[in-house]
């Protein structure tokens, strides 16, 4: 674990296994969980406390500000730690999001063909999953004793909930949500809708899709003490065209949001521009890549763009 803080990340070895093979498996006691950790019991009290953490602003990319909270470098090697043994437990086929080989555009392949399709998503995820559901994690689903589970949920959480800049956030999210998931999942089977699970964002597809259902699906989230997001919910018919997870549906065609070619446009432009005059082009040149990379996932011919544009 002694390693630079900017190289630190989340590893699983190829390893998948359940939950009672995983390590935290009826954990009983601190000098064991300290173990696993690579870290003293001693040293727990100091990692539990919110000054471990640099909080701050970042906009996105429709300049709204979200408050992020990143572990310091104990506490990030921490969390790394425990990111990395949670990720090797099995995860059910419907989650798309933080494993090798899923992302949010095999999350929107899911839904191709003409089906009707709600998406939602959760208002506030992260820090609306408490460090009370983390604790009942540990010590319902993991098996921990309170004690062991009580301060395992501490380290974890930033001022009782699980914070936005950790590479524990996702991960930590999905399993103390993991009841409310599979609910949503075996409600969803039960109607004949496929569902699948990218981070917050939720989506469904299949003929029985229809107001009922959309109450329904609100009501559990709401009765797993989370609130769909009223402004992102939206319900489109066979024949429409669909944006899931970012990505465009169309029958059984995808293909990235025009928004998506208006930026890569802008900045090839902004290039054209610059290229010539000797500036430092390294930014802009990797924001394009960047972009194409992304729009690659989707159409293979971005990828060899991307590359050209890396080469240049």
């Amino acid at each position: 674990m002694r390693k630079n803080h900017s190289k630190l990340k989340i590893t699983t070895k190829q390893k998948a296994y359940s939950i009672s093979d995983s390590p935290f498996y009826k954990l009983s006691n601190k000098k064991k969980l300290a173990e696993l950790l690579f870290v003293k019991a001693s040293e727990f009290k100091n990692l539990t406390s919110d000054e471990n953490y640099k909080v701050f602003k970042q906009l996105n990319s429709k300049g709204k500000s979200r408050q992020i909270e990143q572990p310091l470098l104990n506490l990030d090697r921490v969390h790394t730690r425990i990111a990395s043994l949670l990720c090797r437990i099995d995860l059910p086929n419907y989650l798309h999001s933080g494993r090798k080989g899923r992302s949010h555009v095999s999350n929107a392949r899911a839904h191709v063909g003409n089906k009707k399709v709600l998406t939602t998503d959760i208002t506030n995820f992260f820090p609306s999953t408490t460090e009370k559901q983390i604790f009942s994690l540990f010590y319902n689903i993991f098996k921990m004793t309170p004690d062991v589970a009580r301060v395992f949920a501490k380290i974890c959480c930033y001022k009782q909930h699980v914070p936005t800049g950790s590479r524990l956030s996702m991960v930590l999210a999905f399993w103390a949500n993991y009841k409310m998931f599979e609910e949503l999942n075996s409600f969803s089977l039960f109607r004949n809708v496929r569902m699948t699970v990218y981070v917050d964002d939720l989506t469904f597809s299949g003929e029985n899709i229809n107001r009922e259902f959309s109450s329904l699906i609100r009501k559990i989230i709401k009765k797993h003490g989370h609130l769909a997001h009223k402004g992102k919910t939206h319900q489109k018919q066979s024949h429409e065209v669909k944006v899931i997870t970012g990505v465009v549906v169309k029958g059984n065609d995808i293909k990235p949001k025009l928004s998506q070619f208006k930026e890569l446009h802008n900045d090839i432009q902004a290039w054209k521009l610059v290229r010539d005059t000797g500036l430092p082009l390294s930014s802009l040149r990797d924001r394009i890549s960047g972009r194409l990379y992304s729009m690659g996932q989707i159409n293979k011919r971005f990828k060899d763009k991307a590359k050209s544009v890396r080469n240049y």
